[in-house]
Formats: C-alpha cells, sequence, structure tokens
C-alpha cells in the first residue's frame, strides 16, 4: 500500500488535457546531467507549476546528499535535496505534461515509484516519457545522436525519431524501473537518449540539451526559446574547433568519429555504458549545481 506521506501533495491536479510524464534523473556518476537541465529548461521556459515532491528524507541518504544551508535575509535557511513534479498547462491545441528533473533517488525505489505512479493515475496519463544522456566517442562536429527506445507509434511519431527495440537485459536505474512498473499497469512508455562527445567535459552539453528540447517541442506541440542556447553551443564548437588546430592527435581522433558517426547513429539502440554507476562519483550537490548553473548563464 502506497504511503502518501511519501509524495507530498503542493496543490490539487487540474483537470487534464491528454497528459503524459516526462522525467530525468541525474545518476550519482553523473550520467543523465544533459537530459535533467534540458527538461528543467523545458519546464522553466513554460512556466512549470509545483504540483507534488517527493519527500526528501524517504528517498535520499544525506551521507550521499546532504542538505545544504544558505543565508537569507541573515537568516540561516536549510535547502534540501528535493524531487517536484511540474505541472506544465497545454499550449492551444496541445497538451498538458507533468515534469520531473532531478536527483535519482538513493532508498525506496519500488515506494518511489509507486507514488509516482499514483500521481500518474490522479492526472490520467497513461503515457511516460524517460529522457537520459551519456558520453561516448562520437564528434562534436556533428549533430547529436538521439536514440528513441519505444513500442509505442503514437510517441515515435510525435517525436519525429524512428525508434529501436528494447533489448537491454542487466541492472536498470530508477527511470527503468518505473517504466517497466508503468508498463505492467497496462500504460506506455518510452526512452530518449542524446549521446554527447565524451572528449569535451561539459556537461551538460548545450547542443544535446536542444536536440532533446526540440524533440519535447514536436511531442507537445510546444516552442521553446533556444536563441541562448544556440549560441553557447556555438562558442563551445568554436573552442573546441580551435583546439583541433592544436592537436594533431585529437584531430585524428576526431576524424575517426566522424568517419563511424553513421554506423554509431544506426546503433544508437545500445544500452548505455556502466549503468551501475560505478567508478569515482561526483557529489549531488555539484551534479544538480552544474545543471542550475548551466540554465543561470555562468561560467
Amino acid at each position: 500500500m502506497n504511503d502518501p506521506a511519501l509524495l507530498r501533495r503542493l496543490r490539487p491536479l487540474d483537470p487534464q488535457r491528454a497528459p503524459l510524464l516526462v522525467a530525468a534523473f541525474v545518476r550519482k556518476n553523473g550520467f543523465y546531467t544533459t537530459a535533467a537541465a534540458s527538461l528543467a529548461h523545458f519546464a522553466a521556459a513554460h512556466g512549470g507549476e509545483a504540483v507534488a515532491e517527493l519527500a526528501p528524507d524517504g528517498f535520499f541518504d544525506f551521507t550521499v546528499a546532504p542538505p545544504s544551508v544558505r543565508l537569507e535575509a541573515g537568516k540561516r535557511v536549510i535547502d534540501w535535496p528535493q524531487n517536484r513534479v511540474l505541472r506544465i498547462a497545454a499550449a492551444e491545441g496541445g497538451r498538458d505534461v507533468l515534469v520531473l528533473a532531478g536527483l535519482e533517488p538513493h532508498l525506496r525505489w519500488e515506494s518511489g515509484a509507486l507514488a509516482l505512479l499514483e500521481l500518474m493515475r490522479e492526472a490520467g496519463a497513461r503515457e511516460l516519457l524517460v529522457l537520459r544522456s551519456w558520453p561516448a566517442p562520437v564528434p562534436h562536429t556533428r549533430p547529436a545522436v538521439l536514440r528513441l527506445t519505444t513500442d509505442s507509434t503514437a510517441l515515435a511519431e510525435g517525436l519525429a525519431l524512428t525508434p529501436v527495440a528494447f533489448e537491454y537485459e542487466g541492472p536498470v536505474d530508477f527511470g527503468g524501473l518505473l517504466a517497466s512498473m508503468h508498463e505492467a499497469g497496462g500504460g506506455t512508455s518510452a526512452s530518449l537518449a542524446a549521446i554527447v562527445p565524451n572528449y569535451l567535459g561539459i556537461a551538460p552539453n548545450p547542443a544535446a540539451l536542444i536536440a532533446l528540447t526540440e524533440a519535447l517541442d514536436r511531442l507537445l506541440g510546444t516552442r521553446t526559446a533556444l536563441d541562448e542556447m544556440r549560441t553557447r553551443a556555438t562558442e563551445i564548437r568554436e573552442r573546441a574547433d580551435e583546439e583541433l588546430g592544436h592537436s594533431e592527435q585529437l584531430r585524428e581522433a576526431v576524424e575517426r568519429m566522424e568517419a563511424e558517426y553513421e554506423a554509431l547513429a544506426a546503433r544508437a539502440g545500445a544500452p548505455p555504458p556502466d549503468v551501475d554507476g560505478d567508478g569515482e562519483l561526483p557529489s549531488p550537490d555539484d551534479l544538480l549545481g552544474d545543471v542550475e548553473r548551466f540554465l543561470r548563464g555562468d561560467t
């Protein structure tokens, strides 16, 4: 039985128009940071209104994701790790969307998934879209590779992408668990992932953020302002091009990636590496801090 305290309701859900839930969860190794940033940008651009939040003490290990303190009008204010669900009202002729961009829970995955599925049920949302992103040897000189995995013809057509079959077996992330449980209950789900150049060391990656956001706009009938992101993507591309002129080794490596680009795009259905999240881990504060600084335009 679901514990209502695990998902705090912040305001009643208004009647929804063809709603769906779009979610992205930053993993402890930093995977999916670009996906979460794209969804956060989308929500901010369209006036997302918080309707619910996962209770932090139910899902986070505070030795991994500690609360932080800040000064506000001379007083100390504690900010807890939080995953909020935002509602974006449909544009003319579009559909409503629930948005959740945050940290992957550390604890009680099944309880968290059940709480979110109950919220979807209340909203009448039968479709779930999980956004992801991960680094791979792809060139910055080519468009971002997007990978769509779904059995839903409607979602594939709405995103204007050719889906690949789901063939992965093995450890699953929280988004995958949520999608599997949703489908087991008769719902429809899809995974949309952006593959970003692994040698740039930039997270979030603005070119991939643009590609993910444009896909959301196609699906939801929205228009999201991306001029600033395009400028930043161009700046990064120019800096990377400049580095190619200083390093013959890097230039040769990028040329090899360009030659393999089409084959990699065709293989975009491959599962992300390191799904277990092993290796040196950035702190959760750093991960969400990267997203927040990126959206503010900080360098």
